[in-house]
Order: structure tokens, then C-alpha cells, then sequence
């Protein structure tokens, strides 16, 4: 990791940022509970369509969302043993999306096949990675197995601003200072921790006059060491660490079109080892679910219409500025 706030060459300014409408990553589908009952869908900008749904046997299946004939919506469809079931014209699609039967014919097209994608599993919801082979496995926490943290209710908000700009809070050190009364102590440390990843990791002091940071500093400590890892812009790792404990945080951008994005965060906390866990652990989830909530909450209407211009940004902004580039570069 470096001690400089920048991983990138000095380059000129450059005149504008072009993003895609929706970045190749990991995607959020649904709880999986929801799948156990029905199949369900998502569309995402640039004309994707997804369906989910759950085998006989309890394979969890992501599908491309139209059917190969003439376009019905299968995640209204029903579940057929291993297949999918066209809701219009009853063709089966099974977890390799290949087309197995269909009611009025023994022949099947060749193009009668839908596209399965990537899925992963993680406490109690589906992802999936919306292009047929991942551009690398669903990330985790570094040094934390999944097996030992437990998950909070996720919880959302939908932020008017594109998914880039959503997902930039991380590297926009100003407004941790101004809009969250954080006091950064020493300098940032930034680094590619992968070819689609980029993080940040910064010492913080909360001295904000709040009784949720009067709070903190309590039962948790004066300072804090924050890492962001973004994954592609929309896959995004926080760690909080305290001295007396850490929070973690996942946070998933899905864009809805233009200018309007969904956030959807998971809060985690470290299992204890002991009896009483199953009791504390839910408790303590939810307690921190309610601080980062709140805490998030007044960024959604902070960002709300931003609009990034490279020209508009000052030295102050050079780790934004660079975590901006490296997106666009990342996914050209």
C-alpha cells in the first residue's frame, strides 16, 4: 500500500467523465427467501433483463430475463423441477439456460437458449455478475472468512445521481470532514488491491457534538481507520475500525436509469465466539445498522443532481479526482 495519495501518472485534465449506464459487476437480485417462493426479476439500464429463480433441488439459477422467442418475461414464469417455465408459451429453460422443451414441438432451435449467468450466495441473498463469466469472484472482507460475520437488514435509499457518483463518497475526503464532522489525521492511503479494485484507508477523529457521536466515542472510540475497496464502482467494502470493535459494511449501487440510483447496504458484525451470541450478535447488528443508516442518510440528499466536472475540481479533490479516472479508464 502507498503512502501517497495518488497511484496514478500525472495527466492532463481530462474535459469530461463517460461512464457506462451500468458497470459490469456483481449485482444484487434479491433475498434468497423470495426465490424459494417464485421466480423474480430485475432490468438494469442498457436494455438487460434478469430472471432468478430456485430448482427442485435447490440450486439457485440466474437466466437472461427475456425468453429467446419472442421476448415474454420469464421471471413471471413458475419453476419446473431444474427448469424455468415460460409464463406465454411454456417453454422449459434449465440452469445452463438451454431450452428442453417445448409444448407444441419436439424440434428445438438451436437459438432457443437464454444466457446464465454467475451467482453467489452470501447470507441470505443472491448476486449475480450480469455478463456470462465474472471478471473475478465475489470479493469478501480481506482477513475475514463470511462464516464468521453476522448480516444486519439491509436497508436502501434512492439516491438522485447517477451510480458513479454514488459510489464516490468513499474517495471524497472533503465531505467527511464538513458533512460528517471527521477530522483526518495523517495522510490517506490508497492502492489497487486489484485490477478491478480500488481502496482508500484513512485514520479519522469523530468529533462531531452528536449524541450518536458522543455515543461512539463512548463504546467504540475517539478515531476510527475507514478502508473503502470499490469493486467497479458498485460493489463497495467498508471496514470501520474502533478501537474497541469493528463494523463492516457492504454497499451496492444498482443503477435505476440516468440519474437515479439504488443503494442498498448490509452491515455486519464480527460473530462472538460464546453462548450468548445468538442473542447479542442480531442486537448488535441492529444497533449498528441504525448508526450507519443515519450516518448515510444525509449524503442521500447531499448528492442529490451532482454533477462531476473535472475542471470544477480543485487540489483538494485529487483523490476523488483520481478514483473518478480510474473508473472511466477501468471500464472502457
Amino acid at each position: 500500500m502507498t503512502t501517497s495519495t495518488s497511484i496514478l501518472p500525472s495527466a492532463p485534465i481530462r474535459k469530461a467523465y463517460q461512464f457506462p449506464e451500468c458497470p459490469a459487476s456483481w449485482h444484487y437480485l434479491a433475498p434468497t427467501r423470495i426465490l424459494a417462493r417464485a421466480p423474480f426479476g430485475i432490468e438494469l439500464p442498457g436494455s438487460s433483463s434478469f430472471a432468478g429463480y430456485r430448482t427442485a433441488s435447490g440450486r439457485f439459477v440466474v437466466l437472461s430475463g427475456r425468453c429467446s422467442h419472442v421476448g415474454s418475461n420469464l421471471a413471471k414464469g413458475t419453476v419446473t423441477g431444474e427448469c424455468l417455465r415460460c409464463p406465454l408459451h411454456g417453454w422449459d429453460y434449465n440452469a445452463d439456460g438451454e431450452c428442453e422443451s417445448i409444448p407444441t414441438t419436439t424440434e428445438i432451435p438451436r437459438w432457443a437458449r437464454q444466457v446464465s449467468y454467475p451467482i453467489r450466495e452470501l447470507a441470505g441473498h443472491l448476486f449475480f455478475f450480469n455478463r456470462p463469466e465474472a471478471l473475478f469472484p465475489f470479493p469478501q472482507f480481506e482477513g475475514v472468512e463470511w462464516e464468521s460475520l453476522h448480516a444486519a437488514r439491509p436497508f436502501e435509499f434512492v439516491v438522485d445521481a447517477p451510480w458513479y457518483i454514488a459510489s464516490s463518497n468513499g474517495f471524497d475526503l472533503q465531505h467527511f470532514r464538513y458533512s460528517h464532522d471527521r477530522e483526518l489525521i495523517g495522510n490517506p492511503l490508497v492502492d489497487a488491491p486489484h485490477a478491478f479494485a480500488r481502496r482508500i484507508v484513512a485514520r479519522f477523529k469523530v468529533a462531531g457534538a452528536s449524541w450518536r457521536d458522543a455515543l461512539t466515542r463512548r463504546f467504540s472510540g475517539p478515531e476510527v481507520t475507514m478502508s473503502v475497496t470499490d469493486w467497479l464502482g458498485n460493489l463497495i467494502f467498508v471496514e470501520a475500525r474502533f478501537a474497541r470493535t469493528t463494523s463492516y459494511g457492504l454497499l451496492i449501487t444498482q443503477p435505476l436509469d440516468g440519474a437515479r440510483t439504488l443503494a442498498r447496504i448490509i452491515v455486519f458484525v464480527p460473530r462472538r465466539r460464546t453462548r450468548t451470541g445468538r442473542i447479542l450478535d442480531p442486537l448488535d447488528a441492529e444497533i449498528r445498522r441504525g448508526f450507519i443508516r443515519a450516518f448515510l442518510k444525509s449524503d442521500v440528499e447531499r448528492t442529490a443532481h451532482l454533477v462531476y466536472r473535472p475542471q470544477r475540481l480543485i487540489p483538494a479533490d485529487q483523490i476523488l479526482r483520481e478514483y473518478l479516472e480510474w473508473l472511466e479508464d477501468v471500464h472502457r
